[in-house]
């Protein structure tokens, strides 16, 4: 399932349909915000939300699209861990389970200027990443150097009633890049290293996403451990997940969840020869197990 905005341009659509095909799992390319009857989305034993890149800027119809079709069809990732998941205040109860995190400061708009200070306390050691807690595709997602630029950012933000992350920019995934960990149905499938997005100009795609550089790696075993540990946690929570991207950044300490990617992540299936059975597989296991 997709929407209008996104249709043709994911990546892993087409290797998800040569899969699918070859598990011989019937399928259908939906748009969650395309004008479609009840029936339609109850025809649908399985309604698996893939590349859904624009909800974030009108989150209350996808939310109101999420409560429909749970009443209509089965929704992977459910309902329950979409609603949770497209907040990334989310983080909080993360660090609360004691996964460690990219330190981060949380301001509402409700805030007072107290946030100014400790903005300017991360700062001291660097720079700063600033990003709406509500966002896909690094939208609204910068990096500053100075107080000036962040404050007004997280101002311009705080002032279309959007809360707002700031956390510390961790220098060390210039050199050693960001991890992304792929679990499908509840097992490890496969690794990617994304290089700095925030280092240079963006390049946008289709006005959804910044395009990053994808390649394929081997996690290392503090970084495996560490994605074991964070799906351990959110099945508990909310049962076994169909798919699940955990993105974590290096440190001096180790490694440190930035992201737990479970509505709407690229997979990049084109990284490990397997992915797209791997996917296809699980799919196949939700739907028997329905």
């Amino acid at each position: 399932m997709t929407s209008r905005a996104a249709w043709g341009i994911d990546d892993d659509m087409p290797l998800l349909k040569a899969a699918l095909d070859d598990a011989d799992i019937a399928w259908r390319e939906l748009a969650w915000d395309d004008d479609l009857d009840d029936a339609t989305w109850a025809s649908c034993a399985l309604t698996v939300v893939r590349s859904t890149w624009d909800y974030h800027r009108r989150l209350d119809d996808f939310h109101a699209w999420i409560d429909r079709v749970d009443r209509l069809s089965v929704l992977a990732n459910s309902a329950a861990v979409l609603r949770w998941n497209t907040d990334k205040h989310y983080l909080l109860e993360a660090e609360a389970a004691g996964l460690p995190i990219v330190p981060t400061v949380f301001v509402e708009p409700s805030s007072g200027d107290e946030w100014m200070s400790r903005v300017e306390t991360l700062l001291e050691s660097g720079h700063v990443v600033v990003k709406p807690c509500v966002s896909a595709g690094s939208n609204d997602t910068e990096r500053h150097d100075e107080s000036a630029s962040a404050i007004r950012h997280v101002r311009g933000l705080l002032g279309s009633g959007r809360s707002v992350m700031v956390q510390p920019y961790l220098s060390r995934v210039d050199s050693d890049d960001e991890t992304g960990l792929v679990f499908m149905g509840g097992a490890f499938s496969h690794a990617f290293a994304k290089g700095p997005l925030l280092s240079a100009p963006k390049d946008v795609a289709g006005d959804l996403f910044a395009r990053e550089r994808i390649d394929p790696r081997e996690p290392s075993v503090a970084e495996l451990a560490l994605g074991e540990r964070a799906l351990a946690w959110l099945d508990q929570r909310f049962g076994t997940l169909l798919y699940a991207r955990i993105d974590l950044l290096p440190t001096d300490d180790g490694p440190v969840i930035v992201e737990l990617e479970l509505t709407e992540p690229s997979l990049f299936l084109a990284m490990h020869p397997s992915a797209p059975s791997n996917i296809a597989r699980a799919i196949g296991s939700a739907l028997s197990a329905r």
